[in-house]
């Protein structure tokens, strides 16, 4: 179990035998009388009473709890720190943060005033687009017009040209050919 699971595995039986045996544990009045009983009664466990330590171990998952009490006494350990070092020690550390948090606010602030530049060109450009798309479409409703003009003409002169009798007209070809 131990390689198996690690050195997790020494907290998970720790936390299971003093779970089973709590109320045992809390008749006692006093750490040293704790400690005897831990070692006279635990060494002497039943195969039952082990089985189900070890079954308790294999379901218990603790890397969360530990990993919350691992930053809780890092965060512990910073304020003791903290708390022993002198008010000039303190000012100092204090000074050299707000000197880091003012360079990063600067550096944060040219990246913000690049990106509103950025945004702005784009904003300009798909100004742009938009007006020359507008053009393109009306450009090309005053060609479609155009053209229907044009082909409503040739309709015209064809209809002009054309015989009496109702035939078609000649082509070019059998005009020139005629001739």
């Amino acid at each position: 179990m131990l390689f198996l699971q690690g050195s997790e595995a020494i907290f998970k039986v720790a936390l299971s035998l003093l779970g089973s045996h709590k109320p045992l544990i809390l008749q006692h009045e006093n750490l040293e009388t704790i400690v005897d009983f831990i070692k006279s009664t635990l060494p002497n466990l039943g195969l039952v009473q082990m089985e189900k330590t070890i079954s308790q171990v294999f379901e218990m998952d603790i890397a969360k709890q530990l990993q919350a009490y691992e930053v809780e006494y890092h965060v512990l350990q910073d304020e003791l720190i903290d708390s022993s070092l002198n008010d000039n020690q303190r000012l100092d550390k204090l000074e050299k943060a707000n000197s880091s948090l003012r360079k990063q606010n600067f550096d944060l602030l040219e990246e913000l005033q690049v990106a509103n530049g950025k945004i702005q060109n784009l904003e300009a450009t798909v100004e742009l687009l938009l007006t020359n798309e507008g053009k393109l479409k009306q450009s090309i409703l005053t060609l479609e017009q155009e053209r229907a003009t044009l082909l409503k003409a040739v309709e015209e002169m064809q209809k002009k040209l054309g015989d009496t009798d109702g035939k078609p007209l000649l082509s070019r070809q059998e005009h020139m050919d005629g001739d």
